[in-house]
């Protein structure tokens, strides 16, 4: 008997009355919504913890409930996400333009309950893309973890582990990606978090070499701590795609490249040319 199964059985000997919700982790902490890039502490509770909460979720929930009966084909690592997702499902940030994931996504399902539904076969097939969901959680704000849920699991994510290295390494970057992309507030609309996506997607396309996406984090940081007055110009394109041992040596030069950019006051710096030019 697999561990979830015999956590069930627990729980079924457990009355409803008993069952508890456990706090909504993305309210608890304050009625403030945050916006933007922010970093969300990883859920600490026990995995029994998690299913008793669910549990008395589903009472009132059918489709919890389905998500449920279907725990057994499910790696249990990821029932900590599954209830983010339901917890992202009861949060109203009282915003024009809140995503509400209980809207229909299709004759069968809520946003909600077709996530649920899909986690236990891409928890097998294609896991690399559940903890990039989970990174996305953390590190950003509810309405673009709403957004990013339900366009990427849109896709057949369980066929697309031929591109699980680049979703781990996009994962890595996702800090990065909300602070370039999400800051400056809200605009009553999606845009940003459409750019966040497209980001995210552009990143882990089948040609990026996921060494390269990894280097993403120091060349970010090195622009945005050198670049005062110069314009970094970075065509992501061609960093990702680059040869990975020209990209490793020229990283190492580049604060100097910048630094003398700046002593020089040009108007622009080429990061990206500078990067992938092999030594003649």
């Amino acid at each position: 008997m697999s561990f979830i199964n015999k956590i069930s059985s627990k729980v079924e000997n457990v009355i409803a009355g008993n069952r508890i919700k456990l706090p909504n982790r993305f309210t608890m902490e304050s009625d403030f919504l945050n916006i933007g890039a922010v970093s969300i502490k990883p859920r600490a509770n026990s995995q029994e913890e998690i299913l008793y909460s669910l549990k008395a979720y589903a009472k009132d929930n059918a489709e919890i409930a389905d998500f449920l009966e279907h725990l057994d084909e499910m790696d249990n690592k990821y029932l900590g996400l599954a209830h983010d997702i339901v917890d992202l499902s009861n949060c109203n940030e009282g915003l024009i333009g809140s995503i509400n994931m209980l809207d229909k996504a299709n004759e069968n399902h809520s946003f909600m309950g077709h996530i649920l539904s899909m986690l236990p076969i891409v928890s097998k097939k294609n896991p690399a893309a559940l903890d990039l969901s989970q990174s996305v959680i953390n590190n950003s704000d509810v309405i673009n973890a709403k957004y990013f849920l339900i366009n990427l699991f849109g896709f057949d994510l369980h066929k697309m582990s031929g591109l699980s290295e680049q979703f781990k390494a996009v994962k890595e970057v996702i800090p990065v990606i909300a602070r370039d992309t999400l800051s400056g507030g809200y605009l009553m609309d999606y845009k940003k978090n459409k750019e966040f996506f497209e980001f995210v997607k552009f990143l882990a396309s089948s040609d990026a070499k996921p060494e390269n996406v990894k280097m993403l984090n120091e060349i970010m940081t090195v622009i945005q701590t050198l670049c005062k007055k110069t314009q970094p110009l970075c065509d992501l394109g061609s960093i990702k795609t680059a040869n990975t041992a020209t990209l490793k040596k020229n990283l190492e030069a580049l604060p100097y490249y910048i630094e003398n950019a700046e002593a020089q006051k040009q108007a622009t710096v080429k990061v990206s040319d500078f990067l992938t030019k092999s030594a003649e």
